[in-house]
Order: structure tokens, then sequence, then C-alpha cells
């Protein structure tokens, strides 16, 4: 694959991953996860058209969800997280930031997840969320350190 793509491909993770940060800052709780939910989903169906591979809905919701489990342990603390803002001033504050990065990181879990299998030619039909577990993991870490990177002030 030349680096073009892989550039390109990555730009639009990034950008992604930035833009679903944002609705963990908003005050109405669970409203930002069926956002972050509909920022994965399309950053999903831009890297299928980036690699010219058919997109599905359905089947973009199914491995987006499958991969997110994988953290399941955290999704009570997700959920707390979005609860937690609607409690005014600290909570909305405390409850934004994590709410926020967790959303940032796992967007960008979810697209190095996606671009590895599509690099190796795979489509979103032949995808087996289980293959990338470890992966996704791996990724999500990455994915905190790129957000943390970003927000540096240079």
């Amino acid at each position: 694959m030349e680096q073009v793509e892989i550039k390109s491909a990555e730009q639009i993770i990034r950008n992604h991953a930035w833009f679903s940060a944002l609705p963990g800052f908003w005050p109405i709780p669970l409203i930002d996860i069926v956002t972050i939910t509909a920022v994965q989903l399309d950053m999903v169906k831009q890297l299928c058209t980036f690699y010219g591979r058919e997109y599905s809905e359905e089947r973009g919701k199914s491995i987006t969800t499958a991969l997110i489990s994988t953290t399941m342990g955290r999704i009570p603390g997700y959920m707390t997280r979005s609860i937690l803002k609607s409690i005014p001033g600290i909570g909305w504050v405390l409850g934004g930031i994590s709410m926020s990065a967790f959303a940032g990181a796992s967007t960008w879990a979810t697209g190095m997840v996606f671009k590895e299998h599509f690099d190796q030619g795979g489509t979103l039909h032949d995808m087996n969320p289980e293959n990338f577990k470890k992966f996704y993991k791996e990724q999500l870490e990455k994915g905190k350190a790129v957000l943390n990177n970003m927000l540096k002030i240079k």
C-alpha cells in the first residue's frame, strides 16, 4: 500500500477520533453515546469508501459493537461517565473529560482495526472482530497517547 493511502486513512481516523470526543462534553446524558456511535459508523463508512469496500450500516454497527465489547469491563464506566455529567458543575467537568477521552481513544482503536483489516485485503463482510480483540486493546492505549499528544500545546 502506498504511503499516501495510509496517511489518508489515518487522517480519516484521526478526524473522527477528535470529532467523537466532542459529544463527551454535552451535558445531556446518553445522547453523547448515540452521537459517538454515529461518528464511529461514519468513520467506518468513509474507510469503506476510501478502500473501495462495500458498506453496510448493519454490519458496521455489529462489528463496532463487538470491538467495543472487547473492553466490556469499561462499559459500565462509560455509562457512569455519561450519567455523571448530569450533576451540575464538577460532575459535568469530570464526566465530560473522561467520556471525551474514552470516546476519542475507542474511535481511534476501532478505526485502526478497520484500517488493518482493509490493508490486508479484507472486506466489511469477512471481518471477524474476535480476530482483532488484542489489536483493538493495543490501539485503545495508542489512541489515548495520540489524543494526549494532539492536546499538547507547542
